[in-house]
């Protein structure tokens, strides 16, 4: 059995190298109509995929090497990566203007990480992730922050109508760390170096390196906070805010909280409770 396609022509289209750590997710969607005539290429289990659709043919075609090992490829281009040279139909590709141009350049060198353009958030369930000690009782969140710039939040712990519970904010490269106790305090951002967060009934610690600032909380400071892991919308909120307007963009190559790593890629449809809003790419 046999059959033809028509033929697929983007006249001076080359895309000649990129790199990912991102298994899975769409790189790139064209269309001349969204109903009758598109196509996408992506990544499914860490390989080129082409879901094809038009009024001759319906399939998809998945081959290929794996592609996320962060290494450049030529003419395969991968998930949410870095492009070197691009040109897309005889015209040079515009980087979003929102996104400063710290994060905008491809690093010869680059470790795997997940990217948060400008108004991008995740939130997690907090009882998906790993709960406070009991005796005595403490929590623990670290960030590693590989870029930051703008201002908005990093990450809050709260529910959906009241986020702001606890939470760290990202402004002229100070994080600012605040609470419904009382006033908050600041720390100078030192990229590179683990952002720890310790919580305890009668304090809050914000740490980097050997910079440290303490919150000290009243006698019935935490409670709010106790409370969260005690119903089901108690969340863990990364990045904007589902009622910020915010322009903070930020790279992490990890986020740990009890010390064990957390998967950002991980979504409802694989049992999980974790939501993402314009979702954090894959960088690098």
């Amino acid at each position: 059995m046999s059959f033809s396609l028509p033929e697929l022509h983007f006249p001076q289209t080359h895309i000649y190298a990129q790199r990912t750590w991102g298994p899975e997710g769409v790189i790139f969607y064209g269309d001349t109509n969204p109903e009758d005539d598109w196509f996408v290429l992506g990544l499914r289990d860490g390989r080129p995929e082409i879901p094809l659709h038009n009024h001759w043919a319906q399939l998809t075609v998945g081959a290929g090497p794996r592609l996320d090992d962060g290494r450049w490829h030529q003419l395969v281009p991968a998930l949410d990566g870095c492009l070197r040279r691009e040109d897309w139909l005889d015209q040079q590709a515009q980087t979003s203007a929102s996104v400063p141009t710290s994060l905008r350049s491809c690093a010869v060198e680059s470790q795997p990480g997940i990217f948060f353009p400008p108004g991008t958030g995740a939130e997690f369930s907090l009882e998906d992730i790993p709960w406070p000690h009991v005796e005595p009782w403490a929590f623990s969140l670290d960030l590693g922050l590989q870029l930051a710039a703008g201002s908005g939040h990093l990450l809050a712990l709260g529910t959906p109508e009241n986020p702001f519970w606890l939470s760290l904010h990202l402004q002229d490269q100070k994080v600012m760390l605040s609470s419904v106790s009382g006033p908050g305090l600041a720390l100078p951002l030192i990229l590179g170096v683990t952002l720890q967060l310790k919580l305890t009934v009668s304090r809050v610690v914000l740490s980097q390196g050997t910079k440290k600032e303490i919150l000290a909380l009243p006698p019935v400071g935490p409670a709010p906070l106790l409370n969260l892991w005690a119903q089901t919308q108690g969340r863990l909120f990364l990045g904007a805010l589902p009622v910020e307007a915010s322009s903070a963009s930020f790279c992490l190559d990890g986020l740990w909280a009890q010390g064990q790593r957390l998967d950002m890629d991980r979504s409802p449809g694989n049992g999980t409770d974790t939501t993402i809003k314009s979702p954090p790419k894959n960088l690098l």
